[in-house]
């Protein structure tokens, strides 16, 4: 195949925009997805938006230029050094002004870590989506140009389809005027980010004028911001300053230097005998890094602290082989480290047991011969044994597993994997699962199941397993809910193809009735599937499932479209649905008003 040499429609980067936000315009006004741009244009297929900021070779900048007709140098602008992030992905922020006023086109500046606030309408900067509050930016979105620049298009794990919000009217977190939040931002803006050899040279500007920020506020300047500005500047705050980011490594590792001097370590640690974990809390240093710049200096390491621990051995016997305590819950109720207890343990004899889930108290713990064998089979041996058998009770007073899921706030495919895991274990089938008309109902095997579950010692364990955060079972309402929309969900559609007339009743099932009413509301349209997915926000597998049934009951006719009509369009040419004659005559008061 041969390389695309230029491109035809052509989209100029704005100033100070970032790379992923000028090739998600481009894909939007060449009418296409962006991978398929992306693949166009022969650039490597990022996992993550943030590569195509941070991860663009010279020679990658360089033939998008010339393929687009653009001065050489100038994509340089658009994309930041991988050195001034590290191995921590980057999180991008966003002013909702800057992106009203510019149609959703994102700066490269709000990737930066430092960057908290927009200079220009003198806010600080959203750190998250105000509906799903997920960061946005984080994945690769495909279909962009079905979407409304400056949209969220993060689709959350408990959700089918993507947030949808326009973060342009999200609401702004103003800043005074003269408000030192301000200011710094206005310096920081100031500093270069291209063309350094080395990013301590950026790093050390940035921590100088970070440094007045580094302890909290005065009051008279946080009392300026509402609850939300104060937790969007904590959160850029800590950010920033993480230990796990490329900048926040850096920043302690130079103040472990200016702290952690040969002479203090040598005061308090060798000659006050203070141990290293100590010096690090009271320091606020993280104590990998004490500890490194103490075997740098030489300095004699004394583990444990002043003296070594004493430890009352039939108690830490108890704790250890009859509790299943784990090493730091013990090393915790002690008073003391993980190293002492560990030491300790060996000098005992005692087998200690092997790193990982399996040695932890959940996985070791055998349960008496009066709790029933299905519920020691499901329990022993697995760590979320009692939560599977829990879901389980909650599962069998729904008709579905997609209203369980519902009401759990979990993926179908994880629940259905968790009860094939939970029949492995006891070795039978547990229920029946539902059919097109027939809800789902317990087996032989677990209708047992669910009457040794509600025995009152079996409801004890289970509550003292899983704690505060067990899940209440389903109250009637909620029951009764999910009962009705089953039942309307297994209603037939009413069959129109061999009907002169409508008849009194019109059925149908409640998954079609929103498209059902945009096409009586919309009679006098001819629609593609595309466009009634975003009219209606109806997933397209969902919406080709649906428009087949209405095809097939007499309700709409398809026609595929002519080579003609598409000299502009290559690929696959559309299907075309319009309501029959007998349909248009449904009148759209008639519809249940429920969807």
């Amino acid at each position: 195949m041969n390389a695309l040499r230029t491109l035809t429609i052509r989209v100029t980067p704005l100033p100070g925009e970032s790379m992923d936000s000028w090739l998600e315009a481009l894909a939007r006004r060449c009418w296409m997805p962006l991978p398929a741009l992306l693949s166009a244009l022969q650039l490597p297929p990022p996992k993550r938006i943030h590569q195509l900021v941070t991860g663009l070779p010279e020679q990658y900048l360089r033939a998008l230029e010339e393929c687009l007709r653009l001065p050489t140098g100038r994509l340089d602008q658009t994309i930041a050094q991988a050195d001034l992030f590290g191995r921590r992905a980057p999180r991008c922020r966003f002013c909702p002004q800057c992106l009203e006023e510019t149609q959703g086109r994102w700066m490269l500046r709000w990737w930066l870590p430092w960057t908290f606030a927009c200079t220009r309408h003198r806010g600080l900067l959203h750190p998250t989506c105000p509906r799903c509050k997920y960061p946005p930016r984080q994945t690769i979105p495909s279909e962009v140009h079905q979407q409304r620049p400056g949209q969220c298009l993060n689709k959350p794990t408990h959700r089918r389809v993507r947030c949808g919000t326009d973060l342009s009217t999200a609401r702004p977190l103003p800043l005074a005027p003269q408000h030192p939040l301000l200011s710094t931002q206005e310096q920081l803006d100031l500093i270069p980010v291209h063309g350094h050899d080395d990013p301590e040279s950026v790093f050390t500007n940035v921590d100088r004028l970070l440094a007045k920020l580094t302890t909290p506020l005065a009051p008279v300047d946080l009392s300026t911001l509402d609850a939300t500005s104060r937790r969007a500047w904590e959160q850029a705050f800590r950010e920033v300053t993480d230990s796990a980011t490329q900048f926040g490594g850096w920043r302690l590792r130079e103040r472990s230097y200016a702290l952690l001097t040969p002479e203090f370590l040598h005061r308090e640690h060798e000659e006050r005998r203070r141990s290293l974990r100590e010096l690090a809390e009271s320091l606020g240093l993280p104590q990998r890094i004490v500890v490194q710049r103490a075997k740098d200096l030489g300095v004699k390491i004394h583990p444990g602290g002043t003296r070594p621990h004493r430890f009352d051995d039939d108690w830490l016997r108890d704790q250890y082989v009859v509790q299943l305590h784990s090493i730091e819950d013990i090393g915790r109720a002690a008073g003391t480290c993980d190293g002492p207890v560990l030491r300790r343990l060996t000098e005992l004899g005692i087998a200690i047991r092997p790193v990982g889930a399996h040695s932890r108290r959940e996985m070791l713990a055998k349960l008496d011969d009066s709790v029933p064998r299905d519920i020691r089979a499901a329990v022993e041996g697995t760590l979320h044994g009692w939560l599977r058998l829990h879901r389980f009770q909650i599962h069998m007073d729904f008709p579905t597993l997609s209203a369980t899921a519902d009401y759990l706030n979990v993926e179908r495919g994880a629940l259905s994997m968790q009860f094939s895991q939970l029949e492995g274990a006891i070795g039978a089938e547990l229920f029946r699962r539902a059919t097109g008309r027939e809800p789902q109902r317990p087996s032989p095997q677990g209708t047992a199941l669910l009457r040794q579950l509600d025995e009152a010692h079996i409801r004890k364990l289970m509550h003292h397993a899983l704690g505060r955060n067990i899940v209440p079972m389903p109250n009637q309402e909620t029951r009764a809910a999910a009962r009705a929309a089953f039942g309307a969900e297994a209603r037939t559609l009413t069959d129109l193809t061999a009907l002169g007339e409508l008849p009194e009743r019109i059925s149908i099932p409640l998954p079609v009735l929103p498209l059902a009413r945009h096409l009586l509301t919309h009679t006098d349209q001819e629609v593609y599937a595309t466009g009634l997915h975003t009219a209606t926000g109806i997933p397209v597998n969902t919406l080709y499932k649906q428009l087949r049934r209405l095809e097939t009951a007499g309700w709409l006719r398809s026609r595929r479209e002519a080579t003609s009509e598409r000299p502009h369009r290559g690929g696959r040419g559309r299907t075309y649905y319009t309501l029959t004659t007998i349909a248009r005559l449904i009148p759209v008061h008639v519809l249940p008003p429920e969807i």
